[in-house]
């Protein structure tokens, strides 16, 4: 799966090129990597689906309209559109969000 990032941080992020100050806790951070390897081993959002602990969901605010999420971990969900590109899905990833603070 293609992945593409709309908040430049975390295209630095996932690449392990961040440096000062981080935006998120450490272990935040570790496990949107985790997450992010396991949606370029995803050969579609289907398999990302079939990941119950992922809780991928299509959200249904008025703000995330048309878009999706995917738990990082129990406060932090990633929030992302979702594209085609010549037959092949893009995961366009907009933000972190910690939707209980």
């Amino acid at each position: 799966m293609k992945i593409k990032f709309v908040d430049e941080y975390l295209g630095v992020l996932a690449e392990n090129k961040t440096t000062g100050k981080s935006k998120y806790p450490y272990e935040v951070e570790q496990a949107f990597k985790k997450r992010i390897f396991q949606i370029k081993q995803a050969n579609g959002t289907q398999d990302l689906r079939e990941i119950k602990s992922l809780h991928f969901e299509k959200l249904k605010e008025k703000r995330y309209l048309g878009k999706y999420s995917i738990r990082i971990n129990k406060a932090y969900r990633l929030i992302f559109m979702i594209t085609k590109e010549e037959r092949l899905e893009v995961m366009e990833i907009e933000e972190i969000n910690n939707h209980y603070s």
